[in-house]
């Protein structure tokens, strides 16, 4: 004879079989297709009660008796424990406006079926279909369909949408501005308030109850940790017992790999050990092409350095020979630092080769890349490895050199670096640190349940919505899912935008820009200052501006106002800064010169070449200019040779004062990406007004002093940052 758990092996969570500690009961599989098949004929009873009584029923009354079909449909239907049996007795809750709490799922009866479930109130057993009946007529449930497949299944949750509403808005709003101990407080507080209006509910009592019974722990309970060894990269679970030394043995070899593969915190307790070196640098420094003084040479030209605000500046982490340094500073070094402390230190065949290094990463790491500039990058790559091998012994060649020659295909496949990479949360160790941990679990997990938490906020809130119905609730529930609030755009007339034409107007100086073009979506809201007017010495220029741009030599000054209604005004706007495709710009009077520094490109004298001026940012502003009607759209000075371009317009026009660096015809050092300048400005003119669409990019500066004892300026372009 078979045991009880070969008999009653099915599992049912309907209403009756969940009335336990257990919250299901153990019945045979027969049992189980009846009671689901019964759940189902009472949910279409309650449905066609509730329709055909629905137009003679009070609001209150409409709203108990669509309640309680609800929780019966919901709690049968999708096996649920026996703890929603507790909300059939909410009835004290106040009604929102336009709540639906109908079940929407489809199923198909018949007549009679409903007939005979309408029979079940009668007795509890009166009307259950036999054991011996015919297998064809059970209706077959798949555990699976049963269960759903909702991340945020809410088990525990009350079906009054009131208090399913308290419960989600006060477990996101701990989670993001209340610590563990405020969470509780709230909590109590809360449970307070609904005990004063005599609702008969409360929270947990905890914060991870309050989780539990939201959905909102289900989110990281996948969480899981692993060590992995620095050498050969196996990777062993942090759950089971991690060897203090790696036991992995490598094909060919006769021992174990026997890296170190744990350490002893500050509290003695064993941590995964985490070490990063970098290795060419360390070996220039073994070899001695870089020695002691050459780095307080480099440190001494690094302090004259400007680079802009979003790289970390070096002030003294050159002169302690690179000691702790972090992933961002080793960005700045490799693009903007290396490039001019390096020249007049190492040998030229490996600072060439370094170079091939550089030029690699300043396409790599761009937001948005081209398959032409992956090719590029990767021919760079190839280069730079090929050499590698040439100038350094074996033992350089690490197993990330090889990754780099598959670089190409991982672009391919994913696409730029900033969708997928990691090292962008190298940035924010400075608020990792802040975050608050409970010193049992670890950083790691604790950070990652923060970060799975934000993210999936949102999905919780819709969740909600959709289960409710309720979108008077949204405004306040997204409240605590983001740090962003939305903002009010300027009363700034933009027409359509549109991201290569914008694209081209910084590249190509044949394009004619006026300044009143549309700007990218994401520079709103404009950071806007003041008015003012105009400095007399600048305005002349400006007037200058728009007689070239608008080919009309009617317009007058503003004192001449009484002699010609074609006037330019003398009022501005300025702008703390302008954020353009996620690349931020600014006057040198908002933060020194970072930030201010920035190239743009214009057609020479001879207007056969394309030169790229380096200039700084004096301030940024907008100036409203209606031109005549009569005034023509094309200039000859600014004037395309092939095909003028003719972008919208209004009467807003967003301009840069830039005063331009003495350019210095020297291409001495243009492979390395660095051009010359002298460190004094060009004399002004109409040119100093430039719209801010044809900014091309940033630069760092650095000052250098000749043998002859000429001051220079060294000027590093850096990657054009584009966010679309």
């Amino acid at each position: 004879m078979s045991t009880i758990p070969e008999l009653y092996n099915e599992k049912c969570h309907c209403a009756g079989c969940s009335q336990n500690d257990l919250g299901y009961s153990f019945v045979a599989r027969r049992t189980a297709q009846r009671h689901n098949k019964r759940a189902r004929l009472n949910a279409i009873r309650c449905e066609r009660d509730m329709s055909t009584q629905r137009n003679m029923m009070e609001v209150d009354d409409e709203y108990k008796i669509l309640t309680k079909c609800y929780i019966l449909n919901v709690s049968i239907l999708t096996h649920q424990p026996g703890a929603l049996e507790e909300s059939y007795t909410q009835t004290n809750s106040p009604v929102w406006e336009g709540a639906s709490m109908s079940d929407t799922e489809d199923v198909s009866v018949t007549n009679d079926a409903i007939s005979n479930g309408n029979n079940d109130d009668s007795g509890s057993n009166s009307n259950e279909i036999s054991e011996d009946e015919s297998e064809d007529n059970v209706i077959e449930l798949d555990n699976n369909e049963l269960n759903s497949e909702d991340p945020f299944a809410t088990p525990d949750m009350p079906q009054n949408p009131v208090h399913r509403f308290i419960a989600t808005f006060v477990v996101m709003f701990a989670s993001r501005y209340v610590v563990d101990k405020g969470a509780i407080a709230l909590i109590e507080f809360i449970n307070k308030l609904l005990t004063i209006y005599e609702q008969d509910f409360q929270l947990p009592l905890s914060l991870p109850g309050l989780q539990r019974m939201t959905g909102f722990s289900a989110m990281t309970k996948g969480i899981k940790k692993f060590v992995v060894c620095q050498d050969c990269h196996k990777v062993y679970k942090e759950s089971a017992s991690v060897p203090s030394h790696c036991n992995f043995v490598k094909l060919g070899a006769h021992s174990s790999c026997n890296c170190q593969l744990t350490k002893t915190s500050a509290s003695g307790a064993l941590v995964a050990k985490c070490s990063y070196l970098y290795q060419l640098m360390n070996h220039w420094i073994k070899d001695e092409d870089i020695q002691d003084g050459d780095f307080a040479v480099m440190q001494k030209t690094a302090e004259t350095m400007i680079v802009p605000g979003e790289y970390t500046s070096l002030n003294s982490k050159i002169g302690k020979q690179f000691s702790y340094m972090k992933a961002d500073e080793w960005k700045s070094w490799v693009l903007v630092y290396s490039p001019v402390l390096l020249k007049d230190v190492l040998a030229k065949d490996r600072f060439k080769n370094w170079i091939n290094f550089v030029d690699a990463c300043r396409l790599l790491i761009k937001p948005t890349i081209t398959f032409d500039e992956v090719n590029t990058a990767h021919q760079f790559l190839q280069t730079f490895c090929t050499r590698c091998d040439e100038l350094y012994n074996a033992k350089i060649l690490i197993c990330n050199m090889h990754l780099h020659l598959h670089l190409r295909d991982t672009f391919r496949d994913f696409g730029p670096v900033y969708g997928y990479w990691l090292f962008g949360f190298k940035r924010f160790n400075g608020l990792l640190k802040i975050l608050k941990t409970n010193r049992k679990i670890g950083f790691e997990e604790t950070f990652m349940k923060k970060f799975i938490e934000d993210v999936h906020k949102d999905d919780l809130v819709n969740s909600f919505l959709q289960s409710t119905r309720q979108t008077s609730a949204f405004p306040l529930l997204t409240k605590p899912t983001s740090s962003f609030t939305p903002a009010t755009i300027p009363s700034i007339r933009q027409h359509t935008f549109r991201i290569q034409s914008f694209v081209e107007a910084s590249e190509d100086p044949n394009v004619l820009v006026k300044g009143n073009e549309p700007l990218p979506p994401s520079t709103f809201p404009l950071s806007l200052k003041s008015a003012t007017t105009m400095s007399d010495i600048h305005y002349v220029h400006l007037l200058q501006y728009y007689k070239v741009v608008y080919n009309n030599e009617q317009l007058v000054h503003f004192q001449q106002v009484l002699e010609s209604p074609y006037f330019v005004d003398n009022t501005i706007t300025l702008l703390k800064y302008i954020n353009i495709l996620g690349q931020v710009y600014k006057g040198k009077g908002e933060s020194g010169s970072r930030g201010s520094l920035v190239q743009a490109k214009f057609i020479g004298s001879t207007g056969e070449h394309i030169i790229a001026y380096t200039g700084q940012i004096q301030y940024i502003f907008i100036h409203s200019f209606t031109p005549p009607p009569t005034s023509s759209s094309l200039t000859p000075l600014l004037r395309t040779h092939c095909r003028p371009t003719q972008l919208l317009h209004n009467s807003q026009h967003t301009f840069a004062f830039i005063k331009w660096y003495t350019p210095k015809n020297d291409k001495s050092r243009e492979y390395e990406h660095v051009e010359t300048c002298f460190p004094t400005f060009s004399p002004d003119d109409f040119q100093c007004v430039l719209p801010v669409h044809r900014i091309m990019l940033e630069v760092a500066t650095a000052e250098h002093t000749t043998r002859r004892k000429v001051k220079k300026m060294l000027v590093i372009p850096l990657p054009k940052k584009q966010y679309i």
